[in-house]
């Protein structure tokens, strides 16, 4: 009968932020207020819960609630990273410029991050996310073996790493994260429009496939005055109980 119940609760919800009835960004009711709206005890809400934020739809916050992230039409994919919680608030007002897509020889850090040999091209892609008419991140990608073409017809690319695995049939399983503190270089100052020296945090990310083959190198800048990275743990690994 729970089981019952749970995907009963289950199944309103996909479909109510699936069809943008709970919108992206916006808060689900409380589990107190579920209760009332589907009569059934707290365990089937959570249960239910635990299944949308498996599936990448919603994340769970502590002192604030379930939140859409996700519906499956024009939002974020399931975020990953530091910046997931603003991204979920910000969508809607974010666009993204491509500058440059290119082969490249790349530095000598990339190709070994990448586990390739010596001089062997990549795909590089530069791009800068634009948050409210501010130029916010700067994000540098590197892939091996993609359709550049594809790359270059695809204009705005909102998401690289959706348009990496539905497009370019890049598999993404695993990530692994880098941050240090850096002052803004020539390159950086001109593409975020802050002054040389300008304090930037600046990320090292590297994708996995499920064999453990890296399949993505991305380094990028970030004007963090109104972008903190924040990660949220709990104490045995699983989800927090809102």
């Amino acid at each position: 009968m729970k089981q019952t119940l749970n995907l009963q609760v289950f199944d309103d919800l996909f479909n109510k932020i699936k069809t943008n009835y709970y919108a992206l960004g916006e808060k689900l009711p409380t589990e107190s207020e579920m209760q009332k709206i589907y009569g059934v005890s707290r365990a089937p809400i959570r249960q239910a819960l635990g299944r949308l934020q498996s599936e990448g739809l919603i994340e769970r916050r502590p002192g604030i609630g379930s939140v859409v992230i996700n519906n499956g039409l024009s939002g974020p994919w399931p975020s990953m990273g530091g910046f997931s919680s603003n991204f979920s608030k910000k969508w809607n007002q974010l666009r993204c410029k491509t500058i440059d897509v290119s082969k490249v020889i790349a530095e000598e850090d990339v190709t070994k991050s990448l586990e390739l040999e010596a001089e062997t091209p990549t795909i590089k892609v530069i791009r800068i996310r634009i948050d409210n008419n501010v130029p916010t991140f700067l994000l540098i990608h590197h892939y091996v073996d993609v359709d550049i073409e594809k790359i270059k017809n695809a204009g705005e690319i909102l998401h690289m790493r959706q348009f990496a695995s539905e497009v370019l049939g890049v598999e993404f399983a695993y990530v692994t994260e880098e941050i240090a503190a850096v002052q803004a270089d020539e390159q950086t100052s001109y593409y975020l429009e802050v002054e040389k020296g300008f304090p930037l945090l600046q990320i090292k990310r590297i994708s996995f496939d499920s064999d453990y083959k890296p399949v993505e190198y991305v380094k990028y800048f970030v004007r963090s005055e109104d972008w903190p990275y924040k990660i949220m743990y709990s104490k045995d690994g699983g989800e927090m109980d809102l």
